[in-house]
């Protein structure tokens, strides 16, 4: 069938085709690490991953939803069962375009008690409620946004700010569930009650009322401060004073993650909260009664004998993860980026398992990449490349990232995962090339394209450095088709190119088609720079000619544009493929057929396997982009990377539509001049000879499958004019004219 396929395609070269460009997620590829296959391989990462459980499959099976603070996205896992019966998370995208929008944070509650958990999300200095109205697929119908609570100036939104994470619980055990939030000033918790079962007899309702002005009694500004015995007006609504501590100012709000249980069974209700300045939890005990709060002390170190310990701002969460029927506790960091590089985004999950009772927490560490360690997740901002870099005919995948904390402190390093065969990579190297050994460098952004114009592609980056921005390459010596001769000593560094700045994305292309490789780069901003090349292929020299192509100006919503080309659809033209800040992708076709004054983006999309509709799915954040035929159907497939370390891939599915007339037989001979080799693209079996200007055969080669790149190599040949003969049974003899310039 693939042959089949390969011919049809094959016939159709030089055809146009329809327009839509058409995707979906595909798990048929596997990655293998440590001898281990992952099982949720293009999961996309998690950076600040915020977790609660929810039945989304109606199996009766809590499964699991995940929402990352870093790049806005929520991600799902459905509980499957294994061959031995044992319970596994398996990534499941179809089930993450059914939630409403999320920003900042999400905590799933069954406040009405029906069996199906709510949503309880942010919105602006508040609360929103999504009730879980699911039948046989999952629905949510907003209930209320704000969420209101009686204060003292009546009824109010229920204040959260968008730093924070409330605790949404039933404080007072009547069986409704209340809230407690950190108040505007981040310094006191107040204490929402919830007066549904007074009111109605029932948990169907949302009626809050604040009570008193501190709840448990204690007042913190900052973490490992807290101060107790504080006058809170306990039970009454909304009286009392505020007491905003010792000097009675009240400071900015700057951040908390709270999260209200009862840690040791003895019915009352204990606290943990992370603070932004922090890098621990700290555990508040109550010893106060069923009928108020009073907290005491403070463990600053939660939880003995292994406390939890980010750089910066951790947040806790409380569920069943391992499927014990106990809740266990993960922490994680809860900030919206990698404050300083300080944090370890490879290990952002941290999982105590719980060997005690929901109510009497007994914890064991267990691991800091809790579902990490399923999936792809090289810490930040990964950057993916698919290139033959052994030269055996599939592509192996690069990845640079952002940077990882390590011996040598900070710095960023590209993996190299090797193309099996059989839809699998295998984890090659976490270090290509010694790199992260060599140089310190940030924001790694591998590419694999012919820098010199010897017709050999060669493995460059760019990267952030104490002196700015930096663009690399390695001359590669080996032929095309053969593995990657690359040696670091000859790195060479292109001249500075003004205003390059940390998040700009490259791309080396021959825009004006003028035979001369130019430079676009994709601004943090949402332009699109081109550099023309005003040099030569040898020494290029890159002139900026635009500064919004395609009239293509600023936008900070999407901005962070990353850059691909690529041909889509088969008719030899390519398109220009961009990834966003904003978790999506576009598609302008024929990039040097359109106006550079003003692109027209072609319509593309990631099937809804929801809706059964393609969208412009969100996939994560500052995607990244490479393009490849994976699984043999000559259809080009997507791999992105995602701003939390991980990938997804896209199996295209473009369908080819025939509205042109027979191809073009003309062999396509490049680089043309070279200095190095030259390359014969064919699409028919053929002999091919190499003749110098005396007529002298040189060289003979006969391709020995279609569409196969034959070369021949001219480097120990003197500078001059040489020819390519092509000789093939039925078509008769083409000879074309080659310049060699070393």
């Amino acid at each position: 069938m693939k042959k089949l396929i390969l011919l049809l395609f094959l016939s159709n070269l030089g055809k146009s085709f329809a327009q839509n460009f058409t995707f979906q997620y595909n798990n048929s590829f596997k990655i293998v690490q440590n001898g281990q296959s992952l099982p949720n391989t293009f999961a996309g990462g998690l950076n600040a991953p915020q977790f609660s459980t929810c039945n989304l499959d109606n199996d009766g099976v809590e499964d699991l939803v995940i929402f990352d603070r870093t790049s806005s996205k929520l991600s799902t896992f459905l509980a499957k069962k294994d061959n031995t019966g044992k319970y596994y998370w398996q990534y499941a995208p179809e089930y993450e375009t059914a939630f409403p929008a999320i920003q900042h944070w999400i905590l799933l509650v069954d406040y009405d008690s029906d069996g199906k958990k709510d949503i309880f999300t942010y919105t602006p200095a508040g609360i929103k409620v999504y009730r879980n109205v699911s039948t046989d697929k999952i629905a949510w119908e907003l209930i209320t946004d704000p969420l209101y609570s009686t204060g003292y100036s009546g009824k109010i939104n229920l204040y959260t700010a968008s730093t924070d994470i409330p605790a949404i619980v039933d404080i007072d055990n009547d069986g409704d569930y209340d809230i407690v939030a950190f108040d505007s000033s981040g310094n006191f918790l107040l204490f929402h009650k919830n007066f549904s079962q007074e009111n109605y007899k029932d948990n169907n309702h949302l009626e809050f009322k604040r009570i008193g002005d501190c709840w448990g009694n204690f007042f913190k500004e900052h973490f490992d401060d807290a101060r107790f015995n504080q006058d809170c007006g306990a039970n009454v609504p909304v009286g009392g004073s505020t007491n905003n501590g010792a000097n009675g100012q009240k400071v900015e709000h700057s951040g908390n993650a709270l999260l209200v249980l009862d840690l040791d069974g003895d019915g009352l209700k204990d606290a943990l909260y992370g603070h932004i300045s922090a890098n621990r939890v700290a555990a508040l005990s109550n010893n106060g009664s069923s009928n108020q709060t009073i907290f005491t002390k403070a463990d600053y170190f939660f939880p003995n004998p292994k406390p939890i310990d980010f750089s910066i701002f951790p947040a806790i969460f409380y569920e069943d993860v391992d499927f014990d029927g106990i809740k266990d506790i993960i922490a994680a960091p809860n900030g919206y980026d990698n404050a300083l590089q300080t944090v370890d985004y490879q290990n952002a999950a941290w999982f105590y398992k719980n060997n005690g009772q929901n109510n009497n927490l007994n914890l064991t560490f267990q691991q800091a990449n809790f579902l990490q360690n399923t999936m792809v997740d090289v810490g930040e901002n990964a950057s993916p490349v698919l290139a033959d870099i052994d030269g055996d005919g599939d592509k192996d995948l690069l990845v640079g990232n952002a940077g990882n904390r390590g011996d040598n402190g900070y710095r960023a390093n590209i993996t190299l995962y090797e193309n099996k065969g059989n839809n699998t990579f295998e984890l090659k190297t976490t270090d290509f090339l010694d790199l992260s050994k060599s140089q310190q460098l940030f924001e790694i952004k591998p590419f694999v394209t012919d820098m010199n114009g010897d017709g050999t592609d060669d493995f460059g980056f760019t990267a952030n450095t104490f002196n700015g921005m930096t663009i690399q390459y390695i001359p590669n010596k080996a032929a095309r088709n053969q593995a990657f001769s690359l040696k670091l000593s000859e790195i060479v560094s292109l001249p500075k190119i003004n205003n390059l700045s940390n998040g700009d994305s490259p791309l080396f292309f021959d825009l004006d088609n003028d035979g001369k490789k130019d430079l676009l780069i994709g601004k943090g901003s949402g332009r699109i720079e081109f550099h023309k090349n005003t040099g030569s292929s040898t020494s290029p020299i890159y002139t900026l000619t635009k500064e919004e192509l395609g009239g293509l100006t600023s936008d900070y919503l999407s901005g962070n544009v990353s850059l691909t080309v690529a041909d889509l659809n088969g008719d030899g033209k390519a398109e220009l493929i961009t990834g966003n800040r904003d978790g999506t992708f576009k598609v302008f076709k024929n990039i040097i057929g359109q106006s550079q004054d003003l692109f027209k983006e072609d319509s593309s999309g990631v099937l809804d396997e929801f809706t059964g509709k393609y969208a412009h799915l969100k996939l994560g954040g500052m995607l990244s982009i490479t393009v490849g035929d994976l699984d043999g159907d000559v259809i080009p497939d997507f791999i992105v990377g995602t701003n939390a370390g991980g990938l997804k891939f896209l199996k295209g599915t473009t369908k080819f539509t025939v509205t042109g007339n027979e191809e073009s037989k003309t062999a396509v001979i490049y680089p043309n001049p070279t200095n190095h080799f030259v390359y014969i693209k064919n699409n028919y079996l053929a002999e091919y000879q190499l003749i110098d200007f005396t007529g002298k055969t040189l060289s003979r080669k006969n391709s020995t499958s279609l569409n196969e790149d034959v070369f021949f190599d001219l480097s120990n040949y003197s500078n001059g004019t040489y020819f390519i003969r092509i000789i093939a049974e039925g078509k008769g003899m083409v000879t074309e004219k080659v310049l060699l310039s070393k």
